[in-house]
């Protein structure tokens, strides 16, 4: 009898602890799977988009050319739209999971509001405030 437990024990370590890893790791997802993050240049404005929000939620910059580096660390596409009030002064479109997309955005001083507009996701959270000095 003590032989079929011998079995079942090879065929544990052999068969089913390997198919098990294999599954975790092709369904873990997650940030991990995406690789290390990009850096960004001096004098580039990090922001990071996951669902619903943005990392930093507020910023402040200085008047004139201001250049943005929006990586989406999340599972969904978004995108990043800066107003002024209700007019839409620039935008990134198009950041797909994994991805950072960057552009360069003239300002003058002032408030502005940045929000993913995707899907409501501006309506679940996801904006912040600019300011510009």
């Amino acid at each position: 009898m003590h032989v079929p437990i011998r079995l079942s024990r090879v065929f544990a370590t052999t068969v089913v602890l390997p198919a098990i890893a294999v599954l975790v790791t092709a369904c873990g997802g997650g940030a991990a799977s995406m690789g290390p993050a990009t850096p960004v240049p001096s004098g580039v404005i990090a922001v990071e988009a996951r669902e619903y929000a943005f990392t930093p939620s507020a910023l402040s910059v200085t008047a004139g050319s201001v250049r943005f580096a929006v990586r989406n660390g999340g599972t969904q596409e978004h995108e990043f739209e800066v107003f002024k009030g209700d007019q839409v002064v620039d935008e990134i479109e198009g950041i797909v999971p994994g991805l950072t997309k960057d552009a360069t955005m003239t300002l003058e001083a002032g408030t502005y509001t940045y929000m993913c507009k995707i899907n409501g996701h501006d309506q679940l959270g996801m904006k912040g405030t600019l300011t510009v000095n």
